[in-house]
């Protein structure tokens, strides 16, 4: 039996992680105290490599900054990093910004640049601002930046690709998992248990605090409009495990907004 358990746990998938051909999931979560039960919260953050170019999409949280640095270089294997995409300037999506402008000194920051030269006032030649709509070539790909349905702060960006119809999300689809089933590396639909929507209420109560103040259907109409003309087949929170079924993951989202809303 012990030899069954430590052969399945051996096999769980583990980050840095490819999710779909050249688009790697890397991960650092934080411990959340929830007594009896400690749960994980996924700081994630996503590589998109080109042919010519490669992207980064969130950096996580300065204190992962060790984990990531070698992950990253390790599944670059010698290649630089290009781009960094933060959805909006707050520490689980932009707190390592500064070691990666030092770490790659050609790298550009792209995406909605407002308020970054208060953090990087000595970087501003690298700023490459970008409007909703407007991509990246990476060569054979590309990042989109889309207006962010569900946001924080008001200059949150969405990023899609549309080839591989990935979507990331940054604070929007977020669920907590339990510490001891080893999840952090798992997506939605290889979970032990299905994501219930009381799993999406620890950062939905905290970082989008206004879907008390908002009516959800109308939150939701915009939502399912958004993925009528941007498909999806992967979504990619930063506070939640890779999603491979968006459509039971929308409803669970929804469900989770209205039981914060009370």
């Amino acid at each position: 039996m012990l030899q069954t358990q430590f052969a399945e746990r051996i096999k769980t998938p583990t980050l840095p992680r490819e999710i779909a051909p050249g688009t790697f999931w890397f991960g650092c979560c934080l411990e959340v105290q929830q007594p009896p039960k400690v749960l994980h919260n996924h700081n994630s953050s996503y590589l998109l490599i080109g042919d010519t170019a490669t992207v980064l999409v969130d950096t996580g949280m300065p204190y992962g900054w060790a984990q990531l640095r070698s992950e990253l270089q390790t599944v670059l294997n010698g290649r630089p990093l290009d781009y960094v995409f933060p959805t909006h300037p707050e520490a689980p999506h932009m707190g390592n910004i500064g070691a990666l402008l030092e770490l790659y000194p050609r790298m550009k920051l792209a995406g909605d640049l407002r308020n970054y030269h208060l953090y990087y006032p000595h970087a501003q030649d690298r700023f490459l601002t970008m409007r909703p709509e407007e991509s990246l070539d990476l060569g054979g790909r590309r990042l989109q930046a889309v207006t962010a349905v569900i946001h924080d702060i008001p200059n949150t960006l969405w990023g899609y690709e549309p080839d591989q119809r990935i979507l990331f999300v940054s604070d929007a689809y977020p669920y907590t998992h339990e510490h001891e089933a080893h999840q952090c590396g798992l997506t939605s639909e290889e979970l032990p248990e299905e994501i219930r929507p009381e799993d999406t209420s620890v950062v939905i109560g905290f970082a989008l605090n206004w879907v008390r103040h908002v009516d959800t259907d109308l939150v939701m109409t915009r939502l399912n409009a958004f993925l009528e003309s941007h498909p999806v087949d992967i979504i990619g929170p930063a506070h939640g495990g890779v999603v491979t079924n968006p459509k039971q993951v929308t409803k669970i989202f929804e469900q989770g907004m209205r039981r914060v809303r009370g």
